[in-house]
């Protein structure tokens, strides 16, 4: 990688997008590694704003997820929430509650009017990091799934009725009134930046909310660094969450050529697993503007979210 271009960012959603933030860490300057996230999971709970994706790249960039539960915490206590439940409480939303101290404090201070952007970077830096950790804008956008029996915020829908009810169409509320951080913005048209990573993360939900964003798309599509997507789908299936269950219900193929396809007009590459090599030709013609490359894009450790995040930037390095 060009010693004069060497900024890394990576845009992302929660589970799948901070594992490979955390291959990225391995082999970036922390310094130089910037990480996009979804805030459209963000949300209220027990008076507390949530904000799911932000603390799933915090916890797990810092060493503290609980990555055999995938949410959280590790070696996690949950004292608050059975409280509440002795209560009367009907918890179907669970805090555990070092968490709770992390949702407690992220709201104590934007009731004072703070920014989301100053509250992550200095969560962050308590958390040891030197990563650029940035929330994708500061105004509130909330992701709203209308299904065939009702309209439901996200955490009702993926948590509640654990993804049943059939999306009919997403909509992000808020967004048309949101706008791109400075730091957002700046780190987009930074001249030293080498690589823009999306992660693989659902197109519809992680990564269409910041897309959403008036400017986001613009901002890649104009950007001289290029940009690779990683498919979330693998022979077939979703990596993991209702990826492909949504993509079947808005009539396409699940395959990683209709994911691509999905956000095309932003990407300069884009990552197929090695798997599914018999549909790079479909993939071509499915989306003949992107250059392709074949990996093992299945994180199953460290060493493997390392691997494919070298990939990643050795592919964008042959297309810079």
């Amino acid at each position: 990688m060009s010693t004069q271009k060497r900024k890394i960012i990576a845009i992302s959603g929660g589970v799948g997008g901070a594992k490979l933030s955390q291959g990225l860490a391995q082999i970036v300057d922390h310094k130089d590694l910037t990480i996009i996230v979804n805030t459209g999971d963000d949300s209220h709970h027990y008076g507390l704003f949530v904000s799911p994706d932000i603390d799933t790249q915090l916890y797990t960039l810092s060493g503290k997820a609980d990555l055999g539960r995938g949410w959280g915490q590790k070696d996690e206590t949950w004292n608050a929430m059975d409280a509440l439940r002795e209560l009367g409480e009907d918890i179907w939303f669970n805090i555990g509650d070092k968490d709770l101290g992390t949702n407690l404090l992220r709201t104590m201070r934007l009731a004072k009017g703070q920014r989301l952007t100053d509250i992550t970077r200095d969560f962050a830096q308590a958390f040891g990091l030197e990563i650029n950790v940035l929330p994708m804008c500061d105004e509130p956008v909330s992701t709203q799934l209308k299904c065939s029996d009702a309209d439901y915020d996200f955490h009702d829908w993926f948590v509640a009725a654990q993804t049943k009810p059939v999306v009919k169409e997403v909509v992000f509320r808020g967004a048309d009134e949101a706008v791109m951080t400075r730091e957002v913005t700046a780190a987009l048209a930074d001249p030293s930046l080498a690589a823009i990573i999306v992660c693989p993360s659902n197109p519809y939900l992680s990564i269409a909310p910041i897309l959403s964003v008036p400017g986001y798309r613009e901002a890649l599509r104009n950007t001289n660094a290029p940009v690779i997507g990683i498919t979330p789908i693998i022979s077939g299936e979703a990596i993991k969450g209702p990826t492909a269950a949504m993509m079947q219900t808005f009539g396409l193929p699940v395959t990683a050529s209709s994911a691509a396809a999905l956000h095309a007009d932003i990407f300069d590459g884009y990552i197929l697993d090695a798997r599914d090599a018999a549909e790079l030709d479909t993939f071509k013609a499915t989306n003949p503007d992107l250059a392709v490359k074949l990996s093992d894009t299945l994180m199953v450790d460290l060493p493997a979210k390392q691997a494919l995040a070298k990939a990643a930037l050795d592919f964008a390095e042959t297309l810079s």
